[in-house]
């Protein structure tokens, strides 16, 4: 998310939808401001991934929302899942050692920080829990042995709580619904539109950044994929639609 106060303006950050990049050219305009201040992984502290706060979440960081400009980008969702799928498998295929013992992804713990201040009793406790059977973590593991349209069917025929881990989890939030991040008074842009960028690019005096956009091509993917799909985002069923209208 980026708050940048000045211009009141407030970017909602839609994973996998080029957020990244428009931190990254902010950053090097601007440099290390309070508007990015929440740019961060998961915090146990807020109980959210700080570098993807939701709109329903939007009012216990900034109380006075309302008064700025909203602004988020959807992408196709097909795409979208591949890419968040993607993002996932790499978070948890970075592992943390501790002593040579069971290794554990970082992604888990949220920022370096907080792992810190875990003693070490503490931090043997975890990592000996996320071995066992049917755990959060050891659930988590299944993404790192399934292509993505094998993980996708595994998902379409798992149950409500498993498809939720995946889905609908803070902790992990590249693949949670698009629809999280819109609410009133948020305006919708689209990745794959170059115009919305300009809007976008505009929103925060970024304009001369604008020839180093680079829209990622669509993924390929058959059918059975695309119903599945539909099936674990019934939240996202209008960006669905207006997709198929477009394609």
């Amino acid at each position: 998310m980026i708050i940048d106060k000045s211009r009141k303006v407030i970017y909602l950050h839609n994973p996998k939808c080029g957020g990244t990049f428009l931190r990254d050219i902010y950053q090097e305009k601007y440099g290390d401001t309070e508007a990015i201040r929440w740019w961060k992984l998961y915090s146990r502290e807020y109980g959210t991934d700080l570098g993807h706060i939701s709109y329903d979440d939007l009012p216990r960081f900034v109380p006075d929302f309302e008064e700025y400009r909203l602004l988020m980008m959807v992408r196709n969702p097909y795409n979208r899942f591949i890419s968040g799928y993607k993002e996932t498998k790499s978070q948890f295929s970075t592992p943390v050692r501790l002593g040579g013992l069971i290794n554990y992804p970082r992604a888990y713990y949220g920022s370096g920080e907080e792992y810190n201040r875990l003693s070490k009793v503490e931090k043997v406790y975890e990592q000996m829990k996320s071995a066992l059977p049917f755990t959060f973590l050891h659930e988590l593991r299944k993404i790192q042995l399934l292509s993505a349209p094998d993980f996708c069917k595994w998902l379409g025929s798992s149950n409500r709580k498993r498809q939720d881990l995946f889905l609908r989890n803070k902790r992990i939030p590249w693949l949670n619904p698009q629809s999280d991040f819109i609410g009133s008074g948020v305006t919708v842009l689209h990745y794959e539109s170059v115009s919305d960028w300009s809007v976008l690019f505009e929103a925060f005096g970024l304009m001369e950044y604008s020839g180093r956009l680079s829209i990622a091509k669509d993924y390929t993917m058959d059918e059975s994929f695309y119903r599945i799909l539909e099936r674990l985002y019934p939240d996202d069923k209008q960006l669905f639609d207006w997709y198929k209208k477009t394609s």
